[in-house]
Protein backbone atom coordinates (compact mmCIF):
# COMPACT_ATOMS: atom_id res chain seq x y z
CA UNK A 1 0.00 0.00 0.00
CA UNK A 2 1.54 3.06 -0.88
CA UNK A 3 0.34 6.60 0.69
CA UNK A 4 0.77 9.82 -2.21
CA UNK A 5 1.45 13.38 -1.26
CA UNK A 6 -1.64 14.86 0.68
CA UNK A 7 -3.63 17.95 -0.32
CA UNK A 8 -5.10 20.11 2.32
CA UNK A 9 -8.53 21.70 2.27
CA UNK A 10 -9.43 24.31 5.01
CA UNK A 11 -13.44 24.63 6.22
CA UNK A 12 -13.81 28.37 7.82
CA UNK A 13 -16.41 29.19 10.17
CA UNK A 14 -16.40 32.65 12.01
CA UNK A 15 -12.91 32.90 13.12
CA UNK A 16 -12.40 28.94 13.46
CA UNK A 17 -10.91 26.81 10.98
CA UNK A 18 -10.77 23.08 10.30
CA UNK A 19 -8.24 21.26 8.34
CA UNK A 20 -9.05 18.30 5.39
CA UNK A 21 -6.53 16.48 4.27
CA UNK A 22 -6.90 14.48 1.17
CA UNK A 23 -4.66 10.82 0.31
CA UNK A 24 -4.63 8.68 -1.93
CA UNK A 25 -4.15 4.82 -0.64
CA UNK A 26 -3.63 2.46 -3.17
CA UNK A 27 -4.37 -1.33 -2.79
CA UNK A 28 -3.73 -3.91 -5.14
CA UNK A 29 -3.12 -1.65 -7.69
CA UNK A 30 -6.22 0.48 -7.20
CA UNK A 31 -5.62 4.43 -5.98
CA UNK A 32 -8.48 5.41 -3.79
CA UNK A 33 -9.47 8.80 -2.27
CA UNK A 34 -9.53 9.15 1.48
CA UNK A 35 -10.38 12.25 3.60
CA UNK A 36 -8.97 13.35 7.15
CA UNK A 37 -10.32 15.98 9.40
CA UNK A 38 -8.16 17.66 12.08
CA UNK A 39 -9.85 17.11 15.31
CA UNK A 40 -8.80 19.19 18.38
CA UNK A 41 -12.72 18.84 20.35
CA UNK A 42 -13.07 15.43 20.75
CA UNK A 43 -9.83 14.77 23.12
CA UNK A 44 -8.61 18.16 24.53
CA UNK A 45 -5.23 19.46 23.80
CA UNK A 46 -4.72 16.49 21.47
CA UNK A 47 -5.17 16.45 17.42
CA UNK A 48 -7.37 13.46 16.08
CA UNK A 49 -7.68 12.53 12.72
CA UNK A 50 -10.89 11.33 11.85
CA UNK A 51 -10.85 9.27 8.26
CA UNK A 52 -13.94 9.75 5.63
CA UNK A 53 -14.10 7.68 2.25
CA UNK A 54 -16.69 10.52 1.38
CA UNK A 55 -15.56 14.01 0.72
CA UNK A 56 -18.75 15.56 1.92
CA UNK A 57 -18.96 13.49 4.61
CA UNK A 58 -15.72 14.89 6.12
CA UNK A 59 -16.80 18.38 5.01
CA UNK A 60 -19.86 17.94 7.51
CA UNK A 61 -17.16 16.59 9.90
CA UNK A 62 -15.29 19.30 9.61
CA UNK A 63 -18.05 22.07 9.89
CA UNK A 64 -19.87 20.41 12.74
CA UNK A 65 -16.03 20.86 14.39
CA UNK A 66 -15.84 24.60 13.52
CA UNK A 67 -19.53 25.26 14.64
CA UNK A 68 -18.22 24.17 18.06
CA UNK A 69 -14.95 25.62 18.04
CA UNK A 70 -16.57 28.84 17.01
CA UNK A 71 -19.82 28.96 19.47
CA UNK A 72 -18.36 27.29 22.79
CA UNK A 73 -14.90 26.14 22.62
CA UNK A 74 -13.53 29.05 20.65
CA UNK A 75 -11.53 29.60 24.07
CA UNK A 76 -10.51 25.91 24.62
CA UNK A 77 -9.04 25.95 21.03
CA UNK A 78 -6.58 28.78 22.14
CA UNK A 79 -5.17 26.75 25.14
CA UNK A 80 -1.57 25.84 25.61
CA UNK A 81 -0.59 22.74 25.67
CA UNK A 82 -0.24 22.88 29.39
CA UNK A 83 -3.91 24.34 29.70
CA UNK A 84 -4.94 21.42 27.45
CA UNK A 85 -3.53 19.02 29.33
CA UNK A 86 -5.13 20.52 33.03
CA UNK A 87 -8.48 20.44 30.91
CA UNK A 88 -8.11 16.91 30.04
CA UNK A 89 -6.78 15.64 33.60
CA UNK A 90 -10.04 17.76 34.91
CA UNK A 91 -12.38 15.51 32.45
CA UNK A 92 -10.77 12.55 33.89
CA UNK A 93 -11.36 13.61 37.41
CA UNK A 94 -15.08 14.22 36.76
CA UNK A 95 -16.01 10.81 34.83
CA UNK A 96 -16.41 8.67 38.07
CA UNK A 97 -19.01 11.84 38.99
CA UNK A 98 -20.96 12.56 35.51
CA UNK A 99 -21.10 16.31 36.05
CA UNK A 100 -20.03 18.26 33.17
CA UNK A 101 -17.13 20.65 33.24
CA UNK A 102 -18.94 23.72 33.34
CA UNK A 103 -21.38 22.64 36.10
CA UNK A 104 -19.02 21.16 38.50
CA UNK A 105 -16.87 24.60 38.06
CA UNK A 106 -19.98 26.86 38.60
CA UNK A 107 -20.77 24.43 41.90
CA UNK A 108 -16.75 24.96 43.18
CA UNK A 109 -16.86 28.27 42.56
CA UNK A 110 -20.52 28.83 45.01
CA UNK A 111 -19.26 26.16 47.78
CA UNK A 112 -15.24 28.05 47.82
CA UNK A 113 -17.13 31.95 48.17
CA UNK A 114 -19.56 30.39 50.88
CA UNK A 115 -16.41 28.08 53.06
CA UNK A 116 -13.77 31.15 52.05
CA UNK A 117 -11.24 28.63 51.05
CA UNK A 118 -11.40 25.73 48.25
CA UNK A 119 -9.17 24.00 50.81
CA UNK A 120 -11.96 23.55 53.16
CA UNK A 121 -14.63 21.66 50.50
CA UNK A 122 -13.44 18.24 50.87
CA UNK A 123 -13.88 18.62 55.11
CA UNK A 124 -17.22 20.55 54.49
CA UNK A 125 -18.83 17.70 52.98
CA UNK A 126 -17.29 15.04 54.95
CA UNK A 127 -19.09 16.82 57.98
CA UNK A 128 -21.85 17.11 55.61
CA UNK A 129 -22.08 13.44 54.92
CA UNK A 130 -21.46 12.89 59.03
CA UNK A 131 -24.29 14.24 59.69
CA UNK A 132 -27.27 15.08 57.54
CA UNK A 133 -30.46 13.49 58.25
CA UNK A 134 -30.69 11.86 54.83
CA UNK A 135 -27.32 9.82 55.27
CA UNK A 136 -27.97 8.81 58.55
CA UNK A 137 -30.48 5.60 59.47
CA UNK A 138 -33.69 7.01 58.84
CA UNK A 139 -35.46 6.90 62.42
CA UNK A 140 -37.70 9.69 63.71
CA UNK A 141 -36.99 10.75 67.23
CA UNK A 142 -40.08 9.49 68.66
CA UNK A 143 -39.34 6.27 67.35
CA UNK A 144 -35.75 6.50 69.06
CA UNK A 145 -37.44 7.25 72.32
CA UNK A 146 -39.78 4.37 71.89
CA UNK A 147 -37.02 1.91 71.04
CA UNK A 148 -35.14 3.42 74.52
CA UNK A 149 -37.52 2.95 77.01
CA UNK A 150 -38.24 -0.68 75.39
CA UNK A 151 -34.47 -1.43 75.93
CA UNK A 152 -35.26 -0.01 79.50
CA UNK A 153 -37.87 -2.42 80.11
CA UNK A 154 -36.24 -5.31 78.63
CA UNK A 155 -33.23 -4.66 80.84
CA UNK A 156 -35.56 -4.86 83.98
CA UNK A 157 -35.87 -1.43 84.91
CA UNK A 158 -38.76 -0.08 87.15
CA UNK A 159 -42.17 1.17 86.29
CA UNK A 160 -41.63 4.26 88.06
CA UNK A 161 -38.79 5.08 86.24
CA UNK A 162 -40.35 3.86 82.92
CA UNK A 163 -43.13 5.99 83.10
CA UNK A 164 -40.96 8.92 84.53
CA UNK A 165 -38.85 8.26 80.69
CA UNK A 166 -42.36 8.37 78.84
CA UNK A 167 -43.54 11.45 80.42
CA UNK A 168 -40.60 12.96 79.92
CA UNK A 169 -39.91 12.39 76.49
CA UNK A 170 -43.48 11.88 75.57
CA UNK A 171 -43.65 16.30 75.12
CA UNK A 172 -40.45 16.81 73.50
CA UNK A 173 -40.94 14.05 71.01
CA UNK A 174 -44.89 15.81 70.15
CA UNK A 175 -43.12 18.87 69.54
CA UNK A 176 -40.46 17.72 67.14
CA UNK A 177 -41.62 15.32 65.02
CA UNK A 178 -37.87 15.26 62.92
CA UNK A 179 -35.38 12.78 62.48
CA UNK A 180 -33.11 12.99 65.90
CA UNK A 181 -29.98 14.97 63.96
CA UNK A 182 -32.26 17.36 62.85
CA UNK A 183 -32.46 18.81 66.58
CA UNK A 184 -29.83 20.72 67.95
CA UNK A 185 -29.44 22.80 70.81
CA UNK A 186 -31.03 25.76 70.54
CA UNK A 187 -34.55 23.31 70.11
CA UNK A 188 -34.11 21.61 73.23
CA UNK A 189 -33.36 24.80 75.48
CA UNK A 190 -36.41 26.18 73.58
CA UNK A 191 -38.23 23.27 74.97
CA UNK A 192 -36.89 23.25 78.52
CA UNK A 193 -37.34 27.10 78.87
CA UNK A 194 -40.94 26.56 77.76
CA UNK A 195 -41.69 23.82 80.53
CA UNK A 196 -43.92 24.38 83.52
CA UNK A 197 -42.58 23.90 86.37
CA UNK A 198 -39.90 24.59 89.27
CA UNK A 199 -35.46 24.15 87.93
CA UNK A 200 -35.73 20.67 89.34
CA UNK A 201 -38.58 19.37 86.95
CA UNK A 202 -36.44 21.16 84.08
CA UNK A 203 -33.41 19.64 85.23
CA UNK A 204 -34.76 16.29 85.39
CA UNK A 205 -36.74 16.57 81.94
CA UNK A 206 -32.95 17.69 80.63
CA UNK A 207 -31.40 14.17 81.89
CA UNK A 208 -33.78 12.45 80.35
CA UNK A 209 -33.39 14.06 76.93
CA UNK A 210 -29.46 13.85 77.49
CA UNK A 211 -29.98 9.87 77.50
CA UNK A 212 -32.54 10.21 74.73
CA UNK A 213 -29.97 11.30 72.66
CA UNK A 214 -27.00 9.55 74.23
CA UNK A 215 -28.71 6.15 72.69
CA UNK A 216 -29.31 7.44 69.45
CA UNK A 217 -25.53 8.19 69.23
CA UNK A 218 -24.70 5.20 70.35
CA UNK A 219 -27.28 3.81 67.58
CA UNK A 220 -25.59 5.87 65.02
CA UNK A 221 -28.85 8.21 64.38
CA UNK A 222 -27.04 11.20 65.17
CA UNK A 223 -23.16 11.94 64.90
CA UNK A 224 -20.47 10.80 67.88
CA UNK A 225 -19.67 13.98 69.77
CA UNK A 226 -22.72 15.27 68.52
CA UNK A 227 -25.45 15.54 71.82
CA UNK A 228 -27.71 18.48 71.51
CA UNK A 229 -28.58 18.59 75.22
CA UNK A 230 -25.04 18.78 76.48
CA UNK A 231 -24.70 22.49 75.79
CA UNK A 232 -27.94 23.44 77.07
CA UNK A 233 -28.10 25.70 80.53
CA UNK A 234 -28.72 23.80 82.96
CA UNK A 235 -31.53 25.37 85.82
CA UNK A 236 -30.88 26.82 88.53
CA UNK A 237 -33.40 29.26 89.55
CA UNK A 238 -34.81 29.80 93.18
CA UNK A 239 -38.03 28.30 94.19
CA UNK A 240 -40.79 30.98 93.09
CA UNK A 241 -43.02 29.76 95.61
CA UNK A 242 -42.64 28.58 99.34
CA UNK A 243 -42.45 24.82 99.88
CA UNK A 244 -46.45 23.62 100.57
CA UNK A 245 -46.63 21.55 104.03
CA UNK A 246 -49.04 20.24 106.12
CA UNK A 247 -49.80 21.74 109.67
CA UNK A 248 -49.78 19.04 112.39
CA UNK A 249 -53.77 19.91 113.03
CA UNK A 250 -54.33 19.41 109.06
CA UNK A 251 -52.47 16.34 109.14
CA UNK A 252 -54.76 15.21 112.08
CA UNK A 253 -57.40 15.79 110.11
CA UNK A 254 -56.70 14.41 106.87
CA UNK A 255 -55.98 11.29 108.81
CA UNK A 256 -59.32 11.10 110.22
CA UNK A 257 -60.56 11.90 106.50
CA UNK A 258 -58.61 8.97 105.22
CA UNK A 259 -60.43 5.70 104.02
CA UNK A 260 -58.33 2.29 105.87
CA UNK A 261 -56.04 1.79 102.60
CA UNK A 262 -54.61 5.18 102.18
CA UNK A 263 -53.55 5.89 105.73
CA UNK A 264 -50.49 3.77 105.33
CA UNK A 265 -50.27 6.50 102.32
CA UNK A 266 -50.37 9.46 104.56
CA UNK A 267 -48.05 8.06 107.45
CA UNK A 268 -45.04 6.82 105.23
CA UNK A 269 -45.36 10.10 103.02
CA UNK A 270 -45.53 12.84 106.47
CA UNK A 271 -43.65 10.60 109.20
CA UNK A 272 -40.87 9.21 106.75
CA UNK A 273 -40.52 11.07 103.50
CA UNK A 274 -41.15 8.83 100.78
CA UNK A 275 -42.33 9.95 97.37
CA UNK A 276 -45.43 8.80 95.65
CA UNK A 277 -43.89 6.78 93.39
CA UNK A 278 -41.66 5.23 96.37
CA UNK A 279 -45.20 4.55 97.82
CA UNK A 280 -46.58 2.86 94.52
CA UNK A 281 -43.56 0.83 94.38
CA UNK A 282 -43.23 -0.35 98.04
CA UNK A 283 -43.68 -3.95 99.46
CA UNK A 284 -44.62 -4.41 103.06
CA UNK A 285 -41.73 -6.78 103.03
CA UNK A 286 -39.37 -3.74 102.42
CA UNK A 287 -41.08 -2.53 106.17
CA UNK A 288 -39.11 -3.96 109.01
CA UNK A 289 -41.14 -3.17 111.98
CA UNK A 290 -38.63 -4.34 114.34
CA UNK A 291 -35.95 -2.54 113.28
CA UNK A 292 -37.97 1.19 112.72
CA UNK A 293 -36.32 0.80 109.13
CA UNK A 294 -37.76 1.04 105.34
CA UNK A 295 -35.67 -0.35 102.89
CA UNK A 296 -36.01 1.82 99.08
CA UNK A 297 -34.32 0.07 96.91
CA UNK A 298 -32.26 1.90 93.88
CA UNK A 299 -34.94 0.30 91.71
CA UNK A 300 -37.35 2.21 93.50
CA UNK A 301 -35.93 5.74 93.31
CA UNK A 302 -35.24 8.44 91.11
CA UNK A 303 -32.16 8.57 92.20
CA UNK A 304 -29.28 5.94 92.49
CA UNK A 305 -28.70 3.95 95.31
CA UNK A 306 -30.16 2.55 98.52
CA UNK A 307 -31.34 4.07 101.19
CA UNK A 308 -33.09 3.67 104.92
CA UNK A 309 -35.91 5.67 105.85
CA UNK A 310 -36.88 5.67 109.27
CA UNK A 311 -39.61 4.86 111.47
CA UNK A 312 -40.54 7.26 113.95
CA UNK A 313 -42.51 6.59 116.88
CA UNK A 314 -45.87 7.57 115.68
CA UNK A 315 -44.86 5.74 112.48
CA UNK A 316 -44.62 2.38 114.45
CA UNK A 317 -47.99 3.33 116.77
CA UNK A 318 -49.50 3.97 112.66
CA UNK A 319 -48.52 1.06 111.29
CA UNK A 320 -47.85 -1.75 113.16
CA UNK A 321 -52.04 -2.39 113.23
CA UNK A 322 -51.80 -1.94 109.37
CA UNK A 323 -48.85 -4.10 108.44
CA UNK A 324 -48.84 -6.92 106.41
CA UNK A 325 -46.60 -9.56 105.54
CA UNK A 326 -45.91 -9.22 101.75
CA UNK A 327 -47.77 -7.32 99.28
CA UNK A 328 -47.93 -4.01 98.01
CA UNK A 329 -48.64 -1.07 99.77
CA UNK A 330 -50.74 0.73 98.02
CA UNK A 331 -53.40 -2.42 97.04
CA UNK A 332 -54.88 -0.98 94.04
CA UNK A 333 -54.21 -3.56 90.99
CA UNK A 334 -53.75 -2.68 87.51
CA UNK A 335 -50.49 -1.24 85.51
CA UNK A 336 -48.05 1.95 86.73
CA UNK A 337 -50.34 4.86 85.61
CA UNK A 338 -53.50 3.17 86.87
CA UNK A 339 -52.00 2.77 90.34
CA UNK A 340 -50.60 6.39 90.29
CA UNK A 341 -54.06 7.65 88.73
CA UNK A 342 -55.97 6.06 91.92
CA UNK A 343 -53.40 7.19 94.45
CA UNK A 344 -53.50 10.69 93.27
CA UNK A 345 -57.69 10.60 93.09
CA UNK A 346 -57.60 8.96 96.42
CA UNK A 347 -55.42 11.87 97.59
CA UNK A 348 -58.18 14.30 95.98
CA UNK A 349 -60.64 12.61 97.41
CA UNK A 350 -59.46 12.53 101.03
CA UNK A 351 -58.14 16.37 101.12
CA UNK A 352 -62.04 17.07 100.05
CA UNK A 353 -63.73 15.24 102.77
CA UNK A 354 -61.02 17.09 105.26
CA UNK A 355 -62.36 20.28 104.67
CA UNK A 356 -59.54 21.14 102.11
CA UNK A 357 -60.15 22.95 98.99
CA UNK A 358 -56.85 20.96 97.01
CA UNK A 359 -54.44 18.45 97.82
CA UNK A 360 -50.65 19.95 97.82
CA UNK A 361 -48.79 18.54 95.44
CA UNK A 362 -45.68 16.64 97.67
CA UNK A 363 -47.22 18.59 101.15
CA UNK A 364 -46.34 15.18 102.44
CA UNK A 365 -42.68 14.72 101.82
CA UNK A 366 -41.93 18.55 102.54
CA UNK A 367 -43.78 18.01 105.55
CA UNK A 368 -41.68 15.62 106.85
CA UNK A 369 -37.93 16.78 106.01
CA UNK A 370 -39.25 20.44 106.90
CA UNK A 371 -40.18 18.82 110.60
CA UNK A 372 -37.09 16.03 110.61
CA UNK A 373 -34.74 18.84 110.19
CA UNK A 374 -36.26 21.43 112.89
CA UNK A 375 -36.10 18.25 115.47
CA UNK A 376 -33.06 16.94 115.31
CA UNK A 377 -31.27 20.11 113.52
CA UNK A 378 -28.83 18.15 111.67
CA UNK A 379 -29.25 18.78 107.82
CA UNK A 380 -27.23 15.75 106.57
CA UNK A 381 -28.87 13.51 108.47
CA UNK A 382 -32.51 14.22 107.19
CA UNK A 383 -30.75 14.39 103.80
CA UNK A 384 -29.88 11.07 103.99
CA UNK A 385 -33.15 9.97 105.53
CA UNK A 386 -35.30 11.89 102.62
CA UNK A 387 -32.88 10.63 100.18
CA UNK A 388 -32.07 14.14 99.06
CA UNK A 389 -28.75 16.51 99.14
CA UNK A 390 -27.69 18.38 101.83
CA UNK A 391 -27.72 21.23 99.41
CA UNK A 392 -31.57 21.11 98.74
CA UNK A 393 -32.85 20.32 102.44
CA UNK A 394 -30.66 23.29 103.73
CA UNK A 395 -31.74 25.71 101.32
CA UNK A 396 -35.25 24.67 100.93
CA UNK A 397 -36.59 23.00 104.04
CA UNK A 398 -34.57 24.74 106.85
CA UNK A 399 -36.07 27.16 109.49
CA UNK A 400 -39.59 26.67 108.38
CA UNK A 401 -40.80 24.65 111.13
CA UNK A 402 -39.78 25.41 114.76
CA UNK A 403 -38.94 22.48 117.14
CA UNK A 404 -41.63 22.85 118.96
CA UNK A 405 -43.70 22.44 115.78
CA UNK A 406 -41.98 19.21 114.53
CA UNK A 407 -42.12 17.83 118.20
CA UNK A 408 -46.58 17.98 117.57
CA UNK A 409 -46.41 17.01 114.13
CA UNK A 410 -44.21 13.37 115.43
CA UNK A 411 -46.75 12.97 117.82
CA UNK A 412 -49.84 12.39 115.81
CA UNK A 413 -50.95 9.16 117.25
CA UNK A 414 -53.31 7.28 115.76
CA UNK A 415 -57.14 5.85 117.48
CA UNK A 416 -60.44 4.21 116.88
CA UNK A 417 -61.75 7.61 115.78
CA UNK A 418 -58.50 8.58 113.41
CA UNK A 419 -59.21 6.12 110.58
CA UNK A 420 -62.96 5.99 108.80
CA UNK A 421 -63.09 1.54 108.85
CA UNK A 422 -64.30 1.44 104.60
CA UNK A 423 -64.06 -1.99 102.83
CA UNK A 424 -61.68 -2.16 100.73
CA UNK A 425 -63.43 -3.01 97.57
CA UNK A 426 -65.87 -0.45 98.24
CA UNK A 427 -63.33 1.91 97.80
CA UNK A 428 -61.96 0.84 94.36
CA UNK A 429 -65.84 0.63 93.07
CA UNK A 430 -66.21 4.39 94.25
Amino acid sequence: MERKTRRIETVHLGNATVKIYKRFRTVHGNSYPTFEVADFVSIPGRRKMRMFADHQAAVKEATRICRLLATGDALAAAMSGKEAAAFGRCLELLRPVGDAPELACARYAKAASVLGSGDLLEAAARFYVERHPTTLPQVTLAQAADEMIELKRKNKASEPYIADLRCRTGGFVKALQVHPASVNTADVQKYLDNLDGASSTKNATRRVLWRLFAHCESRGYIPKRSNPVADTQAFNGTREEPIAIWTPHEMTKLLSAAIAHFVPVLCLGGFAGLRTSEILALNWMDICLPERTIKVTHRKLRCAGTRLAPITDNLLAWLTPLAKKSGSVWPIVGNWRERARSISDAQKETAGRAGFPSWRHNALRHSFITYRVAATQDVSKTALEAGNSPKTVFSNYRALATAKEATVWFSIMPDERAVKDVDLRDAAAG
